[in-house]
């Protein structure tokens, strides 16, 4: 039996395809008004390197942060987070749709960042790319935009 590779806690990746073309996909991880249609519910941002990205959710948490690259159509990578973890989200055509994959990475490895990263960014990023298909593909919004049926978690705070 081989031997058991160890899980790295620093990272993760995720991938789904959604029915889109690449640029469509993009737009929707770089235009202000696309991301509050799935992802957040005020967004401002600057489509460049170096550009800002101010992030707003519905329970009141805020991320205000830069792309580190960006390349049109193609690959986006922003910082997420305080202890300097990174987002990286890739698009690429296949077929007769797109394959979007999210990376987190440079996470910190104790108890307390793998519940935060692993549950709560793990688990959200699931969310919103199933959220990012199903705006893309059927213009349906699975969030509750209830308040008080809204998250409120302190993954950027860890």
């Amino acid at each position: 039996m081989p031997p058991k590779k160890k899980y790295d806690w620093t990272q993760f990746h995720l991938k789904i395809f959604i029915k889109a073309t690449p640029e469509k996909v993009f737009k929707a991880w770089t235009d202000a008004a696309t991301v509050s249609q799935w992802f957040t519910v005020k967004t401002e941002i600057i489509p460049k390197r170096g550009g800002l990205i101010y992030f707003e959710w519905l329970a009141g948490d805020k991320w205000e942060t830069t792309f580190t690259e960006f390349t049109k159509n193609r690959k986006i990578v922003f910082p997420f987070g305080k202890g300097g973890e990174m987002v990286a989200v890739t698009v690429r055509k296949q077929g007769k749709g797109t394959v979007c994959e999210l990376h987190q990475y440079d996470m910190k490895d104790t108890p307390k960042i793998r519940w935060n990263m692993h549950r709560g960014c793990l688990g959200g990023w699931i969310f919103f790319l199933t959220n990012l298909k199903a705006y893309l593909e059927h213009k349906i919004d699975l969030r509750s935009l209830d308040p008080s049926m809204s998250y409120k978690d302190d993954f950027i705070n860890s």
